[in-house]
């Protein structure tokens, strides 16, 4: 007898309609990412909005952590941060900033100015850890960031093409001029950044310099092409990522090269047979080898002849050369704020964000926050074999971000919004490698999901 005599659409005509997303659902979806968006969105403010007080400024990044502080400690202490033994190298490094700061400063003034410093790293990375608990908290999060990050990224264009500063100076004609600091003290009054390249002002927008602006809109780049975000968020973010151009930096474009390279081995790893990430690996370290052996100076004066300033690549090499001195000098508590010796013409500045981890703090800070960003990478990579090709490309997208601002962290130092952003980005990948954290996520129905997202169920 063949079934096909019984209309399926008469069952079908019982059914209950599908549910649709209606604004409340989708509030309350949103709603465990208030804090981390607050935290976001107080990275893309200058730091010229700031106050001062007991002595200390406190910038918009550090009053959004002052905000959630109580928020976070509930969280802390009722069990709902997804602790894993990975946190363990966040957490020491952070606390080796306080005790080196307390062997070279004394007691008093080591906790005060090492505690600032942990902060800005710690209270970052556990808002993250506590909010991103799936791939979908991490797409809301992109959802939400996107139109913040498009108007940074307008500015810049403003900025870049008219060769006029515009976002800074408008905050620092109400709040002030930001100082110039030697020492951890401020000294002076910081001055504008106006350099052209290319026919292009180096433009910052609201972040501190133009190099930390290309490379924070530099690394969401890969999170919003992986991210299987369609219509407007998608847009708004790629657009937002390509801005960074105009920051006319070196360490952008090396970021837009990291990001092309890893996302289009992805693709063609996915499309020919036993080909992995272990041979790519195997195989730039290989090139690696044999251009440092086979060349007369290296990989990095190599390196530093193709970048948009070759004058600025040959100091960085003075900096590292001098800089690793004063680290074998201090190798355990650093020098906390004291000028590293160098040449005398050399400005007190260590473009190297491991390197100046190393020289304030000693060896022990930038080896544990390093393998904390390494293994948070290998953790997703693990991982996004045991999810969805969608949720898979997404860590993938993830992955590159972190992996281009750890690279990216040998050519400048981290700090405002941007070190912010790269904590936060620790704490993501951390928490999305975790099986553990990924079980413990909320159920999300697949109607809010597609709504919430743009993606089709």
């Amino acid at each position: 007898m063949a079934s096909s005599s019984v209309p399926l659409t008469g069952r079908q005509s019982h059914l209950p309609p599908p549910r649709t997303a209606t604004p409340r659902s989708q509030a309350l979806a949103a709603a465990p990412l208030v804090p981390i968006a607050l935290l976001f969105y107080s990275t893309l403010l200058p730091q010229e909005v700031r106050v001062s007080l007991a002595g200390q400024v406190i910038y918009p990044y550090r009053a959004a952590t002052f905000i959630l502080l109580p928020w976070l400690i509930n969280r802390i202490v009722t069990g709902r941060l997804p602790f894993r033994a990975a946190d363990l190298w966040m957490l020491t490094g952070v606390a080796w900033m306080v005790v080196s700061f307390v062997a070279f400063y004394g007691m008093g003034e080591g906790i005060s100015r090492g505690g600032a410093l942990a902060l800005d790293v710690i209270a970052p990375y556990l808002i993250a850890r506590v909010c991103v608990r799936s791939f979908d908290d991490l797409r809301r999060l992109l959802v939400i960031a996107a139109p913040g990050l498009f108007l940074a990224g307008a500015g810049m264009m403003v900025e870049s093409i008219t060769h006029r500063q515009l976002v800074r100076p408008m905050a620092a004609a109400i709040f002030g001029p930001l100082p110039y600091f030697e020492n951890g003290q401020a000294v002076a009054t910081a001055k504008d950044f106006n350099v052209v390249r290319l026919g292009l002002l180096r433009a910052a927008g609201p972040f501190s310099h133009p190099i930390l602006a290309g490379l924070f809109l530099a690394s969401v780049l890969p999170l919003f092409i992986n991210s299987a975000l369609m219509k407007w968020p998608r847009k708004l973010g790629i657009a937002a990522g390509l801005m960074a151009i105009f920051s006319v930096s070196s360490a952008a474009f090396l970021s837009f090269i990291i990001t092309g390279v890893l996302l289009g081995y992805d693709w063609f790893q996915t499309q020919a047979r036993g080909i992995g990430w272990r041979f790519f690996i195997f195989c730039l370290s290989a090139l690696i080898l044999i251009v440092q052996v086979g060349s007369q100076n290296g990989v990095v004066p190599i390196l530093v002849r193709y970048t948009l300033d070759p004058a600025t690549g040959w100091f960085r090499q003075l900096i590292w050369e001098y800089g690793t001195r004063s680290v074998a000098k201090h190798p355990w508590f650093g020098i906390g704020f004291t000028d590293y010796e160098r040449l005398p013409w050399m400005i007190n500045s260590i473009d190297n964000h491991w390197l100046l981890l190393a020289v304030r703090h000693g060896y022990i800070t930038p080896i544990c926050i390093f393998l904390s960003c390494v293994v948070g990478i290998f953790s997703l990579s693990r991982m996004s074999v045991r999810v969805a090709e969608k949720d898979r490309k997404f860590a993938v997208g993830i992955c590159v971000a972190l992996t281009g601002l750890v690279l990216s962290g040998f050519t400048t130092s981290y700090f405002g919004g941007t070190l912010t952003w790269f904590s936060m980005l620790i704490a993501t990948t951390l928490s999305l490698g975790d099986i553990r954290t990924l079980r413990a996520g909320p159920a999300i129905p697949r109607e809010l999901h597609a709504t919430a997202t743009g993606t089709a169920t």
